[in-house]
């Protein structure tokens, strides 16, 4: 074995003349060669890399001891020629400083890699990419898996693969070619290699590149141009420190390419999901690469590969003397392979082929080897230098072919013995003596080189089925020990006939091929004495824990009985005598009242919250401190709904139905004199209404023509306030043609002026508004006047055709040279399209519901009041600002009608937007209630207030589950009328989603579940309809069961509830079309100048998505983007054919058409969508040139550049009119540190306009202030003593001069528009100061006042409620303009504005979060057009967010022992025992994630056994379920599991009472700091860990003199810990034990994802294969692949064993 130091210096540095490095050709001079011995000459005993080989940076990965890689020493070789040597370590040298720079780059990126989800925002045409190396190594790496064991190492390489192909992932798989050299060292690792790439080529359907040189080949390049992956699966580790630089070099280059980085050694997997540690790509990497390409690319050529390829031309020395020529080898196998081919011309088993070619061109070569060596007369030349070791006997060549029998022997058994007979392969620690491995290493080399040639035969078709079980190390060993210890002692076995004559016909072939016939005949095997193997003294391996009888603890319950008892009934019961039940724990019954520390009153959850405004509140204060909140949401309500809302006062009435809602037909009848009266005087009201507001446009009508003239942009929107308020449509009519003839003449003017001045287009845009609406809204008041008017002026702006349609008489008053000059000079579609896109009237209802008083409901909104109506469940999906909201308020409207009793519960998935319902809900409502009810309530984890005596609660959903589970809030429960989910996407989500399911299936009431962003909701509702079916015969068995209680009630209630079994039904209500349009921009950094390109929609796709998918369905266009994609479309192809077809002026949607609709636009959209997808199939090469032409203009730069140019940024955005705008990071400290620079800039700014006048002038009134108000001070003192009319008058006068100061000082403070982002005309200043004083006592008061007093607000969640509050309300107040933010503005908090911007990536930055966020930019009746801006976002991943779908929602897994222990108490402890019961049943029967896959819901049912049979034994549950013990404890902090189980552990031991222990100082009882230390790391150990990714752990340099990684536990804490843990292994291993005998053998004898089956007959006829495979060993509950590298039961009960030796598919 390598010496220690010798180690260091390996790792020390690679290009030094005295370090060894793993590869065979690394010698120059003699000193070299001769100071180590061959690779080929290492034991079994030399197993893996020292730990102590990473001080700094990774070098090498420790795999398992089989592997034999202790820092193998290079073979001796032939000398080289030294000049080129000497030059390449010179080379070398000059690399190794880049290379090192560059693994601590790597390392430090993958250090702050994130754990996500991985495929959760996939694209169907998009892959990613797994480095086969990276996926070799991991699984060579796996804890169980056993060197030689080749079909275990293809089960552990199809496990991974195949968990991905089950969650519909696509990938690719990449082997680099001069990778293969780097296990040139390592013949074993070599060939396993080869076998797994030809094992996925020839027996899988994945696709594998094998092409590609290395990653930097010009070929690699345009593979990545032509197919960009999502994200590249790399290890950071190689086997050597010269594999880790070739892997860096792969990371450095992918990271540039903006290519994200997952860990394969941190992947984990769930049923639904795999999770990685992902790393992104910053600017950093690529000015690395740029720097340092040149030197990383002669790195790669010289120090990787060039290195190797020397090496595998010279001669290698085995047992220091004899000599293996690697052509040689080569050659013999090639000769010999053409004469088995002859032989064995057509389907022969790989195996048989492999076996008798390396066997016999081994035996070939090494008989030529020992001749070569006898015929030297001085053996020592070779080895003079060899003066460290002594030289090793090498076996000869009768020794060698009975090695050859054996391996002959051991491929038939093989090809012959089903794989449930090897599982029972008996457990030897022998290993093969270290004299053998040169030998055994050659048969490797041979093995790599015969696999290689046939990759390059086509001509022969061999059977590669038996490739991944081509070699079994420990079969082979058994056989070995057989011959070699028992044959020996007189144990003589038959083999069988079958098998003797199999292994003989291969025997023979090796023969036959050997030309050697002195071999020997097939028998006997063993013809030599020579042992062949050692006993090694080995650990054991699995856990030493005794293996219990299998069965499990009877209990009784109904629940079990009707949830799990199928299953239970097949599994096997411990007696009621058996220890394990003896051994129970007898505690009493739960009965916690008092907390286990104190004598205080343990209440449950739900009184644990704090109550901070209670209703029932009698203090004074509190009562001022309730009348100041409820204030304040009145306040914060009326920026949500506007104060233009009324207070709605609800009595109990019912709504009004809709007209068209009741099937009567209305009966006719005459009118009666007091309706004909009342009629009559509504007629009167109106005409004198529609008088006084044509005195008021008469009156308004001259200024507003003159302010349109002189300012057309305040003109018009002072025309369109007055046309917002005015109530009389002739009025308006009037008003709108004024405003068209103002428009009109004002571009007369503009055209009139030299060409020099630039028309403004706006003007015309204006007054096609005026026309379209005109046209559309006041058609039936139209005149022949009024259309001669428009039809002029559509003319003079060169609009012939639509003035030609809208009146044909039109005179021609003037040439066609004088109005020419008026003309716009475009088409009159195209000028729709393109500048009237937001203006675009689309087909709404004229017709008004009674239900809603505010606006007119288009009918998808009118079948969500329906819905409410009719007292039924919806799934609502419809785009950001569609307005499906109000269909909630509408529910509560209607349950406070109804009654005192209803409850409404609104869920919000975060406490931001709890607020902000609350606010509206306070703001709309109001009702006298019964004393001690009210309106609206609050339940969070942080405060409550009137949770339970609300009608109207809102809240998060843990908190309504604690409602729910809670055994004594039942009767509120059944009090809840409906229940509205906000966000309900979140039931997709990775953290907390299995709440939002629990929710949804145990509510019995109606329900609306509202989202944008769902892509398969027809599949959440039929999930959600199967619920409400099990509640419908839920209710019905109880009514059914409880008949003759119910026959006396009254028929009211019979109608009752006859109407609410109609709350069963489920609607799916789905809407599309988002109301505004969304147009992104792309920005760029260039000269200290933002480019700012435009980003069409088709820019995202390629050739190949639109070939296999199409366009996206949610990829829509603007009509601009659709003039633009037409025009990009005749560009790419001049002699389009249908290009005059779709010519906006021909199209016949558009053609001669005044008012183009919003749906004609889409019909355009559509035909050009149609069209792109039809150059797919004629030329692909335009299609693609389109696509390029698209793609805007975009410039790197470093992310600090683009984060000092923010301000700057933010100005570009206040001259483009794009403010307001929300700024999305995912960082808290770039969210505040961004305002605060903006702040800083307008600081700046203002000081350097300053006039240094005017700053002395201020600081003059500033001291005449000061003077004025202390003569002031002294006249008040005087005057106090004296009756002076005289001072009495200079006071007066003090104060007057003193307000004049003030003013004057005021003036000179003032902030110019240019250095603030604020709109004072939006807040009085009285209201402002009423906002801003709501953050007083805040933390960040000061900071957060300085920036909102310039118009700039940051938002995020460590922020205080208060903080968050003020700064929404003043967004929506339009008070400030910039507002930067988390994702906490994500999820449906109501902040309209025109603009979005994503100001850096991040991993979190995914498809669904992309559409949360950008549908807060151009929300409904705010903004025409949404604008979304990438601030520094790499395009690839633009590219992704635009293409991607939706996230479909799959569930989440719904139990743990912590929710089944809640359960369990519901039904114990409830007064209604049969509606807790359904509820429990129903979490536990419909769960989203088994929904229509019965396997999963098999496998919930097993985990919810293992759940119940964990309380049991750990003393929660007894026999019948029933809790006891700390089951309170638990439950209540059941979001921190396992935690709180270990908690538990550490209480009952005491240990806290033995830390916690108080000191006396002054005598007041406290605690030392070391107390209090130890007990902040036990808890954070417990509750506050943060796993760090695993390439952490390969450093040992601590980088950072704060404390990164936490302490570990205090021993005898740590001794509980591992007590606890071990019981919990036990538990588990004894479980799976138990269950095994319920498994699906049928698909545990087959590979996962090959499929290839290894099943079939045993063999009975021979007594040697009974004797190899007795059985002795108990692995009931293993899988057989697993049994192969010797995984027994026993190794069930360690931890790092379970996850993958267990059966894989058994259930």
């Amino acid at each position: 074995m390598a010496s220690a130091s010798t180690t260091s210096n390996e790792n020390s540095s690679s290009g030094n003349n005295e370090s060894e490095s793993d590869i065979e050709s690394d010698s120059c001079d003699d000193s070299e060669t001769t100071e180590s011995l061959s690779s080929f000459d290492q034991s079994e005993e030399e197993d893996q890399l020292s730990s102590e080989d990473v001080i700094e940076e990774p070098a090498s990965r420790q795999l398992p001891s089989e592997f034999e890689i202790n820092e193998e020493k290079p073979s001796k070789v032939e000398p080289t020629d030294v000049s080129d040597c000497d030059l390449e370590r010179s080379e070398l040298k000059e690399c190794e400083g880049i290379l090192r720079k560059l693994s601590l780059l790597i390392w430090k990126t993958l250090s702050k890699s994130n754990m996500v989800s991985l495929l959760k925002d996939f694209v169907e045409s998009e892959f990613f990419l797994i480095d086969g190396d990276s996926l070799f190594i991991t699984c060579v790496s796996n804890v169980n898996f056993k060197k030689g064991q080749t079909l275990h190492f293809f089960y552990i390489v199809e496990q991974f693969l195949h968990d991905f192909i089950q969650k519909e992932a696509k990938f690719v798989i990449v082997f680099f070619k001069d990778a293969e050299n780097m296990y040139f060292s390592y013949p074993e690792l070599q060939a396993l290699r080869m076998i797994l790439i030809q094992h996925l080529e020839h027996n899988t359907d994945v696709t594998i590149h094998t092409e590609f040189s290395n990653c930097l080949s010009p070929e690699w390049e345009i593979f990545l141009q032509q197919c960009y992956p999502y994200f590249l699966i790399v290890s950071e580790r190689g086997i050597t420190p010269c594999q880790t630089d070739f892997l860096n070099i792969f990371i450095i280059h992918a990271l540039q390419k903006k290519i994200s980085i997952v860990q394969p050694s941190g992947i984990e997997s769930d049923v639904l999901r795999i999770y990685g540690y992902c790393a992104s790509s910053c600017y950093s990497h690529r000015l690395f690469f740029e720097m340092h390409e040149k030197q990383l690319r002669h790195a790669l050529h010289a120090y990787v590969i060039e290195y190797f390829q020397k090496s595998q031309g010279t001669g290698i020395f085995l047992y220091g003397h004899l000599k293996l020529n690697l052509g040689d080898m080569q050659k013999e196998i090639h000769q010999t392979l053409s004469l088995l081919q002859n032989l064995w011309p057509e389907g022969a088993d790989i195996r048989s082929v492999v076996c008798s070619i390396s066997c016999s061109v081994t035996l070939k070569l090494y008989k030529k080897m020992l001749h070569e060596a006898e015929d030297c007369e001085n053996l020592n030349i070779c080895t003079e230098n060899h003066n460290t070791q002594d030289l090793k006997k090498p076996p000869t060549l009768k020794e060698a072919a009975d090695l050859c029998r054996m391996l002959c022997l051991t491929v038939v058994l093989l090809q012959r013995l089903p794989l449930f007979q090897r599982a029972k392969s008996r457990i030897i620690t022998h290993v093969w003596d270290s004299t053998l491995s040169p030998f055994l290493r050659m048969l490797k080399k041979c093995e790599f080189f015969i696999l290689k040639q046939l990759e390059a035969r086509n001509n022969w078709n061999v059977n590669f089925t038996g490739l991944p079980d081509l070699t079994d190390n420990i079969l082979w060993k058994n056989i070995a020990y057989y011959y070699e210890i028992e044959y020996s002692r007189g144990l003589n076995l038959e083999l069988g006939d079958t098998l003797k004559q199999e292994c003989l016909k291969l025997w023979n072939t090796v023969l036959l091929f050997s030309g050697d016939g002195d071999l020997g005949g097939l028998i006997p095997l063993r013809t030599t004495s020579r042992p062949f193997l050692t006993q090694k003294e080995t650990s054991p391996g699995g856990s030493n824990q005794e293996i219990h009888k299998s069965g499990l603890i009877p209990l009784k319950a109904e629940i079990i009985e009707e949830y799990a008892g199928d299953i239970m009934s097949e599994l096997p019961f411990l007696s009621s005598d058996d220890p394990a039940v003896l051994s129970l724990s007898k505690k009493r019954e739960f009965d916690e009242l008092t907390h286990w520390h104190s004598a205080r009153p343990l209440s449950d959850d739900f009184e644990r919250t704090r109550c901070s405004s209670d209703a029932k509140s009698k203090d004074a204060k509190g009562k001022w401190e309730i009348q100041k909140l409820h204030h304040f949401y009145h306040v914060f309500g009326k920026s949500l709904i506007g104060s233009n809302r009324s207070v709605r006062i609800v009595q109990e009435r019912a709504l009004p139905p809709p007209e068209n809602s009741s099937g009567k037909k209305k009966r006719k009848h005459q009118k009666t004199n007091a309706e004909k009266f009342i009629e009559e005087n509504q007629k009167r009201q109106l005409a004198k209404l529609e008088k006084r507001e044509e005195e008021r446009w008469n009156n308004l009508s001259l200024y507003i023509e003159k302010e349109i003239k002189e300012s057309p942009k305040s003109g018009i929107k002072r025309l369109e306030d007055f046309l917002q308020i005015c109530p009389v449509k002739s009025v308006r009519f009037t008003a709108e043609m004024v405003g068209m003839d103002a428009c009109f003449k004002l571009w007369m003017e503009y055209c009139l002026k030299t060409e020099a001045e630039s028309r403004d287009i706006s003007i015309i845009i204006n007054l096609m508004k005026r026309i379209h609406i005109i046209h559309e809204k006041y058609s039936e008041l139209l005149q022949n006047t009024h259309r001669q008017k428009l039809a002029k002026y559509l003319r003079y702006i060169g609009f012939d055709n639509l003035a030609h349609s809208l009146y044909p008489q039109v005179a021609q008053s003037r040439t066609e040279k004088d109005i020419s000059k008026y003309s716009v000079h475009m088409g009159a579609a195209r000028f729709q399209l393109t500048y009237m896109g937001p203006y675009l009237f689309r087909e709404e209802r004229s017709d008004p519901d009674p239900r809603v008083q505010h606006f007119i409901p288009d009918t998808w909104q009118r079948e969500l009041l329906d819905v409410v109506d009719n007292n039924e469940s919806a799934v609502i999906v419809a785009p950001t600002s569609s307005g499906k909201t109000y269909a909630s308020y509408y529910c509560m409207e209607k349950i406070l009608r109804e009654g005192n009793e209803g409850v409404v519960v609104y869920v919000a998935p975060t406490k931001a937007l709890v607020n902000q319902v609350v606010g509206t809900v306070c703001n709309l409502f109001t009702k006298a209630l019964p004393k001690g009810l009210v309106v609206c309530g609050t339940f969070t984890r942080d405060y409550r207030h009137d949770a339970l005596n609300c009608q109207i609660l809102v809240t998060v959903p843990q908190c309504l589950e604690i409602l729910l589970l809670s055994p004594h809030n039942q009767k509120w429960v059944k009090r809840m009328r409906y229940v509205i989910f906000d966000e309900v996407h979140c039931l997709g989500g990775e953290i907390g989603a299995e709440v939002w399911e629990h929710l949804l299936v145990m509510i019995r009431c109606p329900f609306l579940a509202l989202s944008a962003t769902i892509s398969n909701p027809e599949h959440l509702t039929e999930w959600l309809v199967l619920i409400k079916r099990y509640w419908q015969h839920v209710e019905s068995t109880m009514e059914n069961s409880g008949s003759s209680q119910n026959a006396l009630k009254a028929s009211k209630k019979q109608q009752r509830k006859r109407i609410e079994k109609s709350s069963h039904i489920v609607r799916l209500v789905w809407y599309k079309e988002r109301y505004n349009d969304l147009e992104k921009y792309v920005c760029s950094l260039k000269d200290n100048d933002f480019l700012i390109e435009h980003y069409h929609p088709c820019a995202a796709l390629t050739v190949n998505h639109i070939e296999k998918y199409g366009i996206p369905l949610d990829l829509g266009f603007s009509p601009r983007e659709s003039i633009l994609l037409y025009d990009a479309m005749v560009h790419v192809w001049p002699e389009w054919p249908r290009m005059q077809e779709l010519e906006p002026e021909e199209f016949s949607c558009f053609k001669n058409k005044v008012v183009i609709m919003r749906a004609d636009a889409k019909k355009y959209e559509e035909e050009l969508k149609k069209e792109v997808i039809h150059w797919t199939q004629l030329d692909r090469t335009k299609v693609n040139q389109l696509l390029e032409y698209l793609k805007p203009q975009t410039f790197d730069s470093s992310e600090t550049e683009k984060r000092r140019m923010f301000p700057c940024f933010v100005e570009k955005l206040k001259e483009m009119d794009r403010l307001p705008a929300i700024f999305f990071s995912y960082n808290i400290h770039s969210v505040e540190l961004s305002a605060s620079r903006l702040l800083t800039n307008l600081i700046n700014k203002r000081n350097t306009h300053n006039n240094p006048i005017s700053e002395r002038e201020k600081k003059n009134l500033n001291k005449k202030l000061w003077k004025a108000i202390r003569s002031q001070k002294r006249n008040y003192a005087a005057f106090l003593n004296s009756d002076s009319n005289a001072r009495i008058q200079r006071i007066i006068l003090w104060e007057a001069e003193i307000k004049e100061i003030k003013k004057n000082i005021k003036k000179h403070n003032e902030v110019s528009p240019e250095c603030t982002y604020t709109d004072h005309t939006a807040v009085d200043n009285q209201t402002l100061m009423k906002i801003l004083r709501r953050l007083r006592g805040t933390r960040q008061c000061y900071k957060l006042h300085s920036l909102l007093r310039r118009g700039i607000g940051y938002h995020h969640g460590s922020m205080e409620y208060k903080e968050r509050q003020v700064v929404e309300m003043l967004f929506r107040l339009k008070h400030i303009k910039v507002v930067t933010a988390t994702s906490t503005l994500a999820l449906g908090i109501n902040m309209p504005c025109k603009s979005v911007v994503f100001t850096e990536d991040s991993v979190f930055l995914d498809a669904l979060n992309f559409r949360q966020m950008s549908g807060r930019a151009g929300r409904r009746g705010e903004d025409l057009i949404g604008n979304v801006f990438f601030y520094d976002i790499p395009l690839p991943k633009i590219q992704r967010l635009l293409k991607s779908n939706v996230p479909k929602l799959k569930g989440q897994f719904p139990l743990s022992i912590s929710l089944v222990l809640r359960l369990m108490l519901l039904v114990a402890k409830a007064n209604d025992k049969e509606d807790a019961k359904a509820k429990a049943l129903s979490v536990l029967q419909h769960s989203l994630m088994s929904f229509k896959r019965p396997k999963i819901e098999c496998m919930l049912k097993f985990y919810f056994i293992y759940s119940l049979q964990f309380l049991v034994t750990e003393g929660y549950l007894n026999e019948k379920c029933v809790p006891i013990g700390y089951t309170g404890l638990v439950s209540h902090l059941h979001y921190h599991e396992p935690a709180n189980f270990v908690l538990v552990s550490l209480l009952v031991k005491g240990l806290f009472h033995k830390l916690c222990i108080p000191i006396s100082i002054d005598g007041r009882k406290t605690f030392s700091e070391d107390v209090m230390e130890t007990l902040v790391v036990v808890l954070a150990n417990l509750f506050g860990r943060r796993y760090l990714p695993p390439c952490v752990e390969n450093f040992k340099k601590k980088f950072s003199p704060s404390i990164v990684t936490l302490d570990d536990l205090p021993k005898d804490f740590a001794a509980v810990v591992e007590e606890h843990n071990n019981r919990m292994q036990g538990n588990f291993g004894s479980f799976l034990l138990t269950i095994s005998k319920l498994a699906d053998m049928r698909k545990e004898y087959q590979l996962p994802l090959s499929e290839i089956d290894f099943s079939g007959k045993e063999c009975e006829d021979s007594e040697l294969v009974s004797h190899l495979m007795p059985g002795a060993e108990s692995r009931t509950a293993v899988s057989p692949f697993a049994c192969l590298s010797n995984i027994t039961d026993q190794d069930l009960f360690d931890i790092n064993v379970v996850n993958d030796a267990k059966y894989g598919r058994c259930f």
